[in-house]
Parts: structure tokens; C-alpha cells; sequence
């Protein structure tokens, strides 16, 4: 009968994570005659070749590359109740299960995850970052609880809750000119040579049509996907940039300067989680602590505003 059972799965993706058996063997904790039986056993009830040896490395497949994304999914399926498990065990405030886009994994979900561990210290927290897609299929799929997003996620199953507006700010090697500036203009910073965040990502469009209503073209060298990359490209003195000011940490880039447009391009901070499912109460308490980080006497504020005033774009 051609079915894979759970321990059949973890070897297979042992193996292919692991690229040998040896390897495979030492992460399950097994000899490495045990793994190879296994998988020969596994390849006659399947009646396929799982691996194929190439210099020395096993590479799955073309049959088990077909399989991968579901061994994966059921891989993480099966990781996810193993470590709620453990955490269960081990924690009585349950598990936090929370994602974001790249650009607020840095500082903004970090600090919000230092003040929700001081309230509630037995709650196991889980976080992870991932592109907007991959985040949308976890939601759905019950991975993860709750996403922090500065980015919007669109879906017909998932709901939306505001946390605070925030705007786009520039970035510029400290040593330039332009970074003598406390305010720039579009069209100042079109001058530069300018590295675009996502030619056809979200920030990077917003930035795209900013130029455009401003009526300048900017000297584009590059296109990078993640806000990071901008910082450690701006960071080495390639170019300047434009991305959110909830992802500036100029601490960590000594070369580069925050600088606030005299334009303001709103972005907005927001959390998501899936429709199909309540909110568990856990998430529930993690996003009070992610708005209350976020409001002043009951506005919405954001690191955007401190860097509009002069600040340097951080948190509380």
C-alpha cells in the first residue's frame, strides 16, 4: 500500500535537508544502517527511487520533488505539535504563535515581544518572518495566529486590525551631501542614485508612483526585495533609498542617516490573522501589547512621527 507514515516523512526530510544519510542518521538521533534500511524499505512500498547520488550528495528525485511540498507541509505539521507539546508542558500561558514581514522583524515586533514576555513570562512565544505570500498561506492554514504587517494582506478569510499610521522616510549614506539635509524632497533625492525596494512589491511601488506624482524620474541602480538589503546597500555608499520608517534602525547601519520627505507617503502598521478560526485569546493579548505600544491618549502614533520630528525613528 503506498502510504507514508510520520516517521517515513521525518526521514525522507531529514534527508533532503540534510543532503546525506550520514547526516540524516545524526539528526534523528539513529545509526545510519537503521535510516538506510528505511529508506529502501520506503522506496519498494512506494515502487520509486526517492535519491539520486550525485558527487557524493543525494539529490531527491524528480518523483519525491513532486512530493516535497507536501512532505514539507506535513514536516511542519507534525514540528508545530511537537513543540506546542513541549511548550504546553513546560508553559502554562500557552503558545504565541506570531509572524511578520522582514522589515518589522528587526525592532518593532522584538520590543513588542520583550513587553508581552514580561507580562505574561509562562506563555512560549514563536516568531518568524517570511515574505507576504508565505505569511497568507500560514494564517490560513492555522501556522502561525497573528501576523504584524506593514504591508497589506489581502484575502477573502483573513481580517485586519489597524495598529498605528506610519510614513516612508529616506535613507542616505551619513558621509553624502544629501544627508547633511533634515528634510528632503522628492526631488533631491531623485538626483541620487537610488535603490528601489521591490520594483513590483509594495513599498517599492508606493515609492515609484510618489516619484511619478512628483513629476521626477529617480536615477534607479538597483531593486532589492527586503528593506534590509536597502540599509546594508545605503550602508556600504551605493545609493540612497526610501522605505518604512517602522523598519529604521540606524544602530545597527553606522553609515546610514534616516532623513523624513517633505512628502508624506502613509503606510500603515497593521495585524492579521484568519477569519476561519477564533483568535486565540494568547493573540488576543499580544496585540493589546502591540497596540499599546503604539498609542498615545488614544491616537495612533508611530515611529514615522518621531522621525518627521528629528527623532531617530524608534520605539517608545
Amino acid at each position: 500500500m503506498k502510504k507514508l507514515n510520520f516517521k517515513q516523512i521525518e526521514m525522507l526530510w531529514s534527508i533532503i535537508t540534510a543532503g546525506s544519510i550520514s547526516t540524516a542518521a545524526r539528526q534523528l538521533d539513529v545509526s545510519q544502517p537503521a535510516i538506510s534500511r528505511m529508506l529502501a524499505q520506503t522506496e519498494a512500498q512506494l515502487d520509486m527511487k526517492l535519491f539520486e547520488r550525485i558527487r557524493g550528495r543525494l539529490r531527491p528525485s524528480k518523483e519525491l520533488t513532486d512530493l516535497l511540498p507536501e512532505i514539507e507541509r506535513a514536516q511542519k505539521a507534525l514540528q508545530r505539535v511537537n513543540d506546542m507539546m513541549s511548550a504546553m508542558s513546560e508553559a502554562q500561558g500557552g503558545v504565541l504563535r506570531v509572524s511578520s514581514n522582514p522589515s518589522l522583524a528587526k525592532h518593532v515586533i522584538p520590543k513588542a515581544l520583550d513587553a508581552f514576555h514580561k507580562l505574561y513570562p509562562d506563555t512560549f512565544l514563536r516568531f518568524h518572518t517570511a515574505m507576504i505570500s508565505d505569511l497568507v498561506a500560514e494564517l490560513l492554514s492555522g501556522e502561525i495566529d497573528i501576523a504584524v504587517l506593514a504591508i497589506p494582506a489581502e484575502h477573502p478569510f483573513l481580517s485586519t486590525t489597524s495598529i498605528c499610521e506610519g510614513s516612508m522616510v529616506a535613507i542616505a549614506p551619513k558621509d553624502w551631501p544629501l544627508a547633511a539635509n533634515n528634510v528632503l524632497s522628492l526631488r533631491e533625492l531623485a538626483q541620487a542614485p537610488h535603490i528601489l525596494v521591490g520594483e513590483r512589491l509594495h513599498y517599492g511601488m508606493i515609492a515609484a508612483n510618489a516619484f511619478k506624482h512628483a513629476g521626477v524620474q529617480p536615477n534607479v541602480i538597483a531593486d532589492v526585495p527586503w528593506s534590509d538589503l536597502a540599509y546594508a546597500m545605503v550602508n556600504q555608499g551605493i545609493g540612497c533609498a526610501i522605505v518604512d520608517a517602522f523598519s529604521v534602525t540606524e544602530d545597527a547601519w553606522p553609515n546610514v542617516k534616516a532623513i523624513p520627505l517633505d512628502t508624506h507617503i502613509p503606510i500603515r502598521m497593521h495585524a492579521v490573522h484568519a477569519t476561519n478560526r477564533p483568535l486565540p485569546e494568547v493573540a488576543k493579548r499580544f496585540l493589546r501589547v502591540v497596540k499599546s505600544l503604539h498609542q498615545t491618549r488614544g491616537k495612533s502614533t508611530s515611529i514615522a512621527s518621531e522621525a518627521s520630528a528629528g527623532g531617530d525613528a524608534r520605539l517608545g
